[in-house]
C-alpha cells in the first residue's frame, strides 16, 4: 500500500514537472490618463505571433511559454503602440502588473470622415479618387503619417489606386465588386464603431486574408471590439459640413456573456468655400453579441449611413478667374432665388453582418462570418434632350479671356467669328451658373408631334431635368477561417471566401423641372437615324405599344442592365519563427465569373443589348513570400516578395455596357509584382521605419466613355495592355526630444510610371462598328493623381495634465494631370507627323515649319507637371479626467494655415478635342483647356467629446 502510495506521488510530480516546465505572462493594460482600464487592447508576442485580448477589466494571461525572452507589443485604436521585452523563467507567470500606454492626440491619425467629399471629374478618363488608398489609423509609423497629414492632397500611398489595398470588416472583404475602390463611404460617420482596427502594411500577409500589394485593414466593428461606456461628441468645422453630432455606447461583456453596442450620427452644412458641397447625412450602427460556454461566440451587426452629398466639379483656370477665386462649381444654380446643386449623390446602403467564433481548443480557433449588403446608390445630373451643354464653363459660353487658345488650324474661321460672337456677349453677363429658373421656363411647352399630342394631350415635355443615375448592390459574403498554432513557433491559417454580387445599373426620372414627362428617346441616334426603332432604348417597349417611353418621376429610363459577379477562393498563411528568424509563406487560388444581363432590348442594337452577355471566367492567385530577422529589440529587416493574378474588373470589361454585350478587345488578367524591403528601429530616444519597393502591374484594361465633339456622338474608348511600374522608397521616424516633445517626420519619394503603348478601339453608340483603332503612345508617361514626393516634418507635444498640441509643415511635388488618352495617338499628330515626314524628305527642308511640326506634336503629347507645394497645419487638444470615471475633452485643427488657395491636388485633361481639315486634307486636332481642383484656404475642425 506505501509502495503505491509512492508511485503515485512520484508520478504527480513527475507529472507536473513536466506540465510546469512553461511559464507565462499576465498584466494589466490601463490608460496613462487616470490609469483607467482598458479592454480589447491587442497583446501580442512579435516572435510567436500569439495574439490575445484584454478583458473588461484590462487583464490579460499568456501560458504555456517555453523559456526565453519575448518582445509584447500593445495596440489599441485611440493610444500609441507600445513594446515590452519580457523574459520568462520556467515554472513561473511573469506578473508585469500594470502596463501603462498612452493616448494619442489628432496628430496620432485619428480621421476626420469629412475625408469622404464627393469630387465630380465630369471624364472617365480621370482615376482621381476622392478617397486616399491609405485611409485608416495606423500603428505603422509611416502609414500614420501618410493617411492622414498627406490625405488633403488626396495621396495614394505607392502611387496604387484603392483597389490596390484590401479593407476588411469583421473578416470579410467589402472592397467594391465592381471596381475594387475602397469602401470607406459605406461606414463614415461611424468613427466610434469602427474604430479598432487592425492595419498590414504592404505586401504583409493577416490571419483574415492574403491580401494585395496596398495593405490591408480589418474593421472590427462588433459589440465586445467597441470601448466600454458612453460616448459623447459634437464637431463643427468648415472644411466639407458644418455641425457633426455622435452618440455611441458599448455594454462590454458583461456576466451573463452578452454585449452590446450602438451608434448614431449626424452630419449637417455646407462647405466654406464651394458652392454646392454640402451633407445631409445620417449614420447607424447596432450590434449585439454572446459568449456561451468559454469556446462560442456568435454576434449580429447592423450598420448604414445614408447619404446626400453635393459634389463638386473641376473647371477650367479662365473660369475660375472669371468667377473671382478656385471653388467656382459648374454643377449649381438658382431656382427661385435658392441655390441648387444639380449633382448629387444619394445612398443609403445597409450592411448586415453575423460572425462567430469557436476556440476549439487552446491552439485552434475558427472564425466564420457572413453579410449582406443592399439598397440604393444614386447619383443625380442635370440632362437635356436638345440644345447645348447649359453648364456655364461650356467652352462655347466662355468669354475667352485666354485669346490664346484660339490658334489657326484648331478652328474654321467661321467657327471663330461665331465663337468670338458668343464670348463678347458673355463678357458682359457671364456668372457662370446653371439657369434652373429657365429650365423650368422652357419646360413649359406641348410637343405637336402627332403621337404625343395624341398620347399626352397638353401636358408639358420637358427638355431639361434632373436624372439619376443608380448602382444598386445585392451584395452576399461568406468567410470562413481557422487558425491554428503549432510547436516549435509555427502556425497557420486558412480559409475560404464567397461572393455573389448582383448590381442594378439604370437611369431615373428624379426631377422634370416644371414638365410633366419625359419622352424616352436616344437623342443622338434620333439625329442620326431614319427608322424610328433604332433611336428606342427600349425597343420592346415600343414594339408592345407603338411608342417610346412615357417617363415621369421615379420612373426608369434611358438604360437598365444588370452586372453579375461571382467569386471564391481558398487561401492559407504559413508563419515560423525561430530565434530572431521569422518567415511567412502565404497563397491564395481562386475563380472569378462575370457577365452582363440587358433588361432591356436598345434599338440600335437590337441583337446585342437584351439578355446574358458571354460569360468571362478567370483563374486568379496569389502568392507571398515574407523573410524577416530581429537583430535585437531595436534592429529589425523585413522581406516581401508577392505575385497575383486578378480578374479584370465589370467596369473595364465591356465597351458599352449602357447600350450592349460587347466585351473588351484584349481584355485580359491582371498581373501584379511586387516586392519591398524595411528596415525598423526602435531605440527610447528614435523610432523609424525605412522601406524600399518595386511594382509591376501588367494587362489593366480600362473604358472611357464621353461626347465626342469630333464625332458628334457619344463615344467610347476601350483600352487594353496597360502597363505600369512603381518603384521609391517611405521614411517615417519619430525622435523624442524634450519633456513631451517630438519630433516626427516622413517622406515618401516614387517613381510611377507607364511602360506599355496600350491598345485602344473606339467605339459610338450609334453606330455598331469599330471607328478607330490606334496604339497609345504612354510609355514614359506618369501615373497620375497622386503627388510623388511627399514630405511631412512636425513637432507633436503631449504635456502635463493631458495637454496635447502638434505643428506640421508638408511639401508636396511632382503631380500629373491625368491624360486624355486621344492625344498620345498617331491618329491625333498625324497632321504634323506628315508635316515631319514631308520636310525630312526634302534635300533642303525648312527649318522653321520643321521646328515648329515637332514642337506641335510636343504640345498635343505633353502631359502637365504640377506641385512644389507647401501646406502648414496645426492642432491642439485637452482632456480632463473627473473622478476617473469620467472623461471631457476637445481637439481642434487647423489646415492650410497660410490660406493657399492656388494648390491644384488634382484635374484632368478633357477629352473634348476639335477637329477641322487642313491644307492637304489631314484634319488638325486641337486640345481644349485642361480642368482642375484646387486645395480649400484654411480651414478647422473642432470636436468635443464626453466619455464615461
Amino acid at each position: 500500500m506505501k509502495l503505491k502510495v509512492l508511485l503515485i506521488l512520484m508520478l504527480a510530480a513527475v507529472t507536473f514537472t513536466s506540465y510546469a516546465q512553461d511559464g507565462g505572462i499576465r498584466g494589466k493594460v490601463v490608460s496613462r490618463n487616470g490609469r483607467v482600464a482598458l479592454s480589447n487592447v491587442q497583446v501580442k508576442i512579435e516572435n510567436l505571433g500569439l495574439t490575445v485580448m484584454t478583458d473588461k477589466d484590462g487583464n490579460f494571461v499568456i501560458e504555456n511559454l517555453p523559456k526565453g525572452d519575448y518582445t509584447l507589443s500593445f495596440a489599441t485604436p485611440e493610444f500609441e503602440p507600445l513594446n515590452l521585452m519580457v523574459r520568462v523563467d520556467n515554472q513561473n507567470v511573469k506578473d508585469l502588473r500594470q502596463v501603462i500606454i498612452v493616448p494619442t492626440g489628432p496628430a496620432g491619425g485619428v480621421l476626420d470622415d469629412a475625408i469622404f467629399a464627393e469630387f465630380d471629374n465630369d471624364s472617365s478618363s480621370s482615376d482621381t479618387q476622392a478617397l486616399p488608398s491609405s485611409l485608416s489609423s495606423s500603428k505603422d509609423l509611416f502609414n500614420n503619417i501618410a493617411s492622414y497629414r498627406f490625405s488633403e492632397m488626396r495621396f495614394n500611398v505607392r502611387g496604387y489606386d484603392s483597389q490596390y489595398s484590401d479593407i476588411y470588416l469583421n473578416g470579410i472583404r467589402f472592397n467594391d465588386a465592381l471596381t475594387g475602390y475602397g469602401p470607406w463611404s459605406l461606414w463614415s460617420g461611424l468613427n466610434d464603431a469602427t474604430r479598432n482596427q487592425e492595419n498590414y502594411t504592404g505586401l504583409e500577409a493577416s490571419d483574415f486574408g492574403i491580401g494585395g500589394i496596398g495593405g490591408m485593414t480589418n474593421v472590427n466593428a462588433r459589440a465586445s471590439q467597441m470601448r466600454k461606456g458612453l460616448r459623447v461628441s459634437l464637431s463643427n468645422g468648415n472644411q466639407m459640413y458644418r455641425f457633426r453630432a455622435m452618440v455611441s455606447y458599448g455594454s462590454g461583456q458583461l456576466d451573463n456573456g452578452w454585449s452590446y453596442a450602438f451608434s448614431v450620427g449626424t452630419r449637417q452644412g455646407g462647405n466654406g468655400y464651394v458652392d454646392g458641397v454640402y451633407y445631409n447625412s445620417y449614420s447607424y450602427f447596432a450590434s449585439a453579441e454572446k459568449l456561451f460556454g468559454d469556446n462560442h461566440r456568435l454576434g449580429l451587426t447592423l450598420m448604414a449611413s445614408p447619404s446626400e452629398r453635393g459634389a463638386q466639379q473641376a473647371s477650367t483656370d479662365e473660369a475660375y478667374r472669371l468667377f473671382g477665386n478656385n471653388y467656382y462649381n459648374p454643377n449649381v444654380g438658382y431656382q427661385a432665388g435658392k441655390l441648387r446643386n444639380s449633382r448629387v449623390r444619394n445612398t443609403h446602403e445597409p450592411i448586415v453582418m453575423l460572425n462567430y467564433t469557436w476556440d476549439m481548443s487552446e491552439n485552434t480557433r475558427l472564425n466564420a462570418a457572413t453579410a449582406l449588403r443592399f439598397g440604393k446608390n444614386g447619383y443625380s445630373a442635370l440632362t437635356w434632350n436638345g440644345g447645348s451643354d447649359p453648364r456655364g464653363d461650356y467652352y462655347r459660353y466662355m468669354p475667352l479671356s485666354d485669346q490664346t487658345q484660339i490658334v489657326p488650324g484648331i478652328t474654321t474661321d467661321q467657327t471663330i467669328y461665331f465663337y468670338l460672337q458668343d464670348a463678347i456677349m458673355a463678357a458682359g453677363v457671364w456668372d457662370g451658373m446653371l439657369d434652373f429658373d429657365d429650365f423650368f421656363h422652357k419646360n413649359q411647352y406641348i410637343d405637336t408631334d402627332p403621337v404625343l399630342s395624341k398620347l399626352m394631350g397638353n401636358r408639358y415635355r420637358s427638355n431639361y431635368m434632373i436624372e439619376e443615375r443608380h448602382t444598386d448592390q445585392l451584395d452576399y459574403n461568406l468567410a470562413v477561417n481557422v487558425q491554428h498554432n503549432m510547436r516549435h513557433n509555427m502556425r497557420i491559417v486558412g480559409g475560404a471566401n464567397l461572393r455573389v454580387n448582383r448590381t442594378n445599373y439604370y437611369s431615373e426620372v428624379k426631377d422634370l423641372l416644371g414638365g410633366d414627362y419625359w419622352y424616352d428617346i436616344d437623342k443622338f441616334a434620333e439625329r442620326d437615324m431614319a427608322s424610328t426603332e433604332a433611336y428606342q432604348n427600349d425597343l420592346d417597349y415600343y414594339w408592345a405599344t407603338g411608342h417610346a417611353r412615357v417617363a415621369r418621376v421615379g420612373d426608369k429610363y434611358g438604360y437598365y442592365y444588370r452586372a453579375h459577379l461571382l467569386e471564391s477562393n481558398a487561401w492559407a498563411n504559413y508563419t515560423w519563427g525561430i530565434g530572431g528568424f521569422s518567415l511567412g509563406v502565404a497563397g491564395s487560388v481562386g475563380y472569378s465569373q462575370m457577365y452582363r444581363e440587358g433588361m432591356w432590348r436598345k434599338g440600335l442594337f437590337p441583337n446585342n443589348s437584351k439578355g446574358d452577355s458571354k460569360k468571362l471566367d478567370y483563374l486568379t492567385y496569389e502568392g507571398k513570400l515574407s523573410l524577416g530577422y530581429k537583430f535585437s529589440g531595436a534592429h529589425s529587416l523585413e522581406a516581401n516578395v508577392a505575385y497575383l493574378q486578378q480578374a479584370p474588373k465589370f467596369n473595364t470589361a465591356f465597351v458599352s455596357p449602357r447600350t450592349r454585350n460587347t466585351t473588351t478587345p484584349g481584355l485580359k488578367a491582371e498581373k501584379v509584382f511586387g516586392a519591398d524591403l524595411t528596415y525598423n528601429l526602435n531605440l527610447p530616444y528614435i523610432k523609424a521605419r525605412l522601406s524600399g519597393y518595386y511594382t509591376t502591374i501588367t494587362d489593366q484594361s480600362k473604358v472611357i466613355s464621353f461626347y465626342d465633339d469630333t464625332r458628334s456622338s457619344f463615344t467610347n474608348f476601350a483600352m487594353s495592355g496597360i502597363d505600369k511600374e512603381h518603384y521609391g522608397v517611405e521614411l517615417g521616424l519619430s525622435v523624442p526630444v524634450w519633456q513631451g516633445l517630438s519630433v516626427v517626420g516622413a517622406v515618401s519619394w516614387g517613381e510611377y510610371t507607364y511602360t506599355s503603348n496600350p491598345n485602344f478601339v473606339q467605339t459610338v453608340d450609334n453606330m455598331d462598328r469599330i471607328v478607330l483603332k490606334d496604339k497609345v503612345n504612354w510609355d514614359g508617361f506618369h501615373v497620375e493623381s497622386s503627388p510623388q514626393l511627399a514630405l511631412n516634418i512636425g513637432l507633436d507635444y503631449r504635456g502635463p495634465r493631458n495637454w496635447f498640441a502638434g505643428v506640421n509643415f508638408n511639401y508636396y511635388d511632382n503631380l500629373y494631370l491625368s491624360m486624355n488618352p486621344l492625344y498620345r495617338t498617331a491618329t491625333a499628330t498625324e497632321y504634323y507627323t506628315n508635316q515631319i515626314i514631308a520636310e525630312v524628305s526634302k534635300p533642303e527642308p525648312d527649318v522653321e515649319t520643321l521646328a515648329q511640326a515637332i514642337a506641335s506634336v510636343k504640345k498635343i503629347r505633353n502631359q502637365e507637371k504640377f506641385g512644389g507645394y507647401y501646406t502648414l497645419s496645426a492642432n491642439v487638444g485637452k482632456n480632463w479626467y473627473i473622478h476617473r470615471n469620467y472623461m471631457l475633452g476637445f481637439s481642434l485643427e487647423v489646415k492650410n494655415i497660410l490660406n493657399d488657395q492656388d494648390i491644384r491636388t488634382g484635374g484632368y485633361e478633357q477629352m473634348r478635342m476639335s477637329k477641322v481639315r487642313g491644307e492637304g486634307g489631314d484634319y488638325i486636332y486641337g486640345r481644349f483647356p485642361s480642368k482642375y481642383f484646387y486645395l480649400f484656404g484654411t480651414t478647422y475642425y473642432l470636436n468635443v467629446y464626453f466619455r464615461f
